[in-house]
């Protein structure tokens, strides 16, 4: 009788084990905060990150941004080597707060994500207005 307990135990931890391993959603947060000193802009995104299909969803909200020819992008730290490079963010024509996203990441960009050393940017085609760290959602 003991035995059986004891393989029975065993195999629902291994089956837990498994289906964490397989797959993992992650949410992160950040904060959207004016470039430069003095400039207007502010605003949240939440980001969810389905590590088996790696598809990032999420929301931006933001206010006092340019909203002509408006660009978003998940940029990582500048770091030589391994770089998976500044991820644009496709945004419909008429970029209304909230902002819809959904977007395929690489697994050099999850892994970033994950070691929260990535920033999300939001201006102009020329320039950010907004930007903040990604951060793991607490």
């Amino acid at each position: 009788m003991r035995n059986s307990k004891t393989i029975a135990g065993a195999g629902l931890a291994l089956s837990l084990f498994c289906g964490a391993a397989l797959a993992d959603t992650l949410k992160f947060t950040v904060d959207l905060e004016p470039e430069q000193a003095g400039k207007p802009g502010k605003g949240t995104a939440t980001f969810t990150v389905d590590t088996a299909s790696k598809t990032l969803t999420g929301t931006i909200e933001y206010s006092g941004v340019a909203t002509p020819q408006m660009a978003a992008f998940l940029s990582p730290p500048e770091k030589q080597g391994g770089n998976p490079g500044t991820l644009p963010i496709q945004l419909p024509a008429n970029a209304a707060s909230p902002i819809s996203v959904k977007m395929q990441m690489p697994p050099a960009a999850i892994d970033g994500l994950k070691g929260g050393e990535w920033v999300l940017l939001l201006g102009t085609k020329q320039a950010p207005e907004i930007g903040g760290d990604v951060k793991p959602a607490q």
